[in-house]
């Protein structure tokens, strides 16, 4: 089974192309096209489920074509959309330096600097331009670069100070 701290986001499958069931991935970073990698994992269901790749290209600066194993005609396609792409962390170019996702931030512990610890962190949805994260008792919170104040990665720990419930400035 494959594991959060095994992979490494991609981005997210938007549409597909043709009809012959390839699928358009929006990028967010460049991991994939310095790396040998041969399987695209695709979270399905809470399930990372990964995809032999059988040919892939780019289109444009941000997106990627894939052609999978498996997936031959547009409605299989189809299912595919909407669905969060990752690759192997073990497949990262030497040359590439792994910058923190918010993707690994799964598994952190959230502190508020007014309200507390508010739950640890069970899932991350990049789907939308809003990420929200998913707390271990329900809670959804929007994450952005400006809420936050300190990342422990020794201890995972996200300390944050969300405009909305937080007057220390």
């Amino acid at each position: 089974m494959i594991t959060t701290e095994q992979v490494i986001s991609i981005g997210h499958i938007t549409r597909t192309h043709g009809k012959r069931g390839e699928i358009q991935c929006l990028t967010t970073n460049e991991y994939w096209d310095n790396a040998e990698a041969t399987f695209l994992i695709l979270n399905i269901d809470n399930i990372f489920v990964p995809f032999r790749v059988l040919d892939w290209r780019g289109k444009g600066s941000d997106s990627l074509i894939f052609q999978l194993d498996r997936i031959n005609d547009e409605q299989s396609a189809q299912q595919l959309i909407g669905c969060q792409a990752y690759m192997l962390a073990s497949n990262l170019s030497e040359d590439d330096e792994l910058l923190p996702t918010w993707q690994s931030l799964t598994g952190y512990r959230v502190l508020d600097t007014d309200q507390g610890e508010l739950g640890t962190i069970i899932h991350v949805d990049e789907t939308t331009i809003n990420t929200l994260i998913t707390l271990d008792n329900d809670q959804l919170l929007p994450l952005h670069e400006d809420f936050i104040i300190n990342i422990d990665q020794e201890n995972k720990l996200l300390t944050i100070c969300l405009p909305f419930i937080c007057t220390a400035q």
